[in-house]
């Protein structure tokens, strides 16, 4: 009987695993908070609410360039891993923001997702740009160029490629993403270009109210109205 419970009870710790980590991963987690509001309009969302809006990503600064596709952007998250003999392992895993205004219908709000702490904040990204090498695949330039700027390299010490896998997600300009965040009006003290309110709002988080920002397209599907 015990030959048939170890195993079963082995198996079933590794489902437990394989589910816990999928309920509760960045990208569940973020979508469950965001079905449990409906969008509002940027001119409606009041002061301290904890309000999603969906619209439009557009640069406030110069916009970030992604290291490995070269896009212009304005969030990047990049994840290199070499593959072990049992295991991939990281190589680099590399996050840059920066604060960038979201149009939804002609209304702007700037997103505040350079200068939040990371226990403030939740993203998740759609890793929409892949690449890889390793035998009889060389890696690019770029790719090479990338590694090199954190000291690592894309071949052994014999000059053998490894087997590395590239993985990169961006928020582009002028892709839709979904925010929530708690809202904060603020006066402008400089004008900006093509607004012409005095005050304008601005997403914030908490370690109670996450900032929230994605581009998965279930995010952006409606939430039925509560009756």
């Amino acid at each position: 009987m015990e030959d048939i419970i170890i195993p079963i009870l082995f198996i079933t710790a590794i489902v437990m695993m394989i589910v816990f980590g999928y309920y509760f991963s960045d990208k569940q987690r973020i979508l469950r908070e965001l079905k449990k509001s409906r969008r509002k309009p940027i001119s409606q969302v009041r002061e301290n609410e904890y309000a999603k809006v969906i619209g439009k990503a557009k640069h406030v600064d110069e916009p970030l360039i992604a290291p490995i596709s070269g896009r212009p952007c304005v969030y990047y998250k990049v994840h290199v891993e070499r593959k072990g003999d049992k295991s991939w392992h990281t190589v680099v895993k590399e996050t840059k923001s920066q604060d960038f205004f979201l149009e939804s219908n002609t209304e702007l709000a700037i997103v505040k997702a350079n200068f939040e702490v990371e226990k403030n904040k939740r993203v998740y990204l759609e890793e929409d740009h892949k690449r890889n090498s390793g035998f009889m695949n060389d890696a690019s330039h770029k790719l090479n160029a990338y590694l090199a700027q954190h000291n690592k390299s894309s071949t052994g010490f014999f000059g053998f490629n490894k087997t590395l896998r590239y993985k990169e997600g961006i928020i582009a300009l002028n892709e839709t993403v979904a925010v929530k965040g708690v809202a904060k009006w603020k006066v402008l003290n400089a004008p900006v270009d093509g607004y012409s309110y005095s005050r304008i709002l601005t997403f914030e988080g908490s370690a109670e109210q996450k900032l929230l920002i994605t581009d998965v397209p279930k995010a952006m599907e409606k939430v039925p109205r509560k009756f």
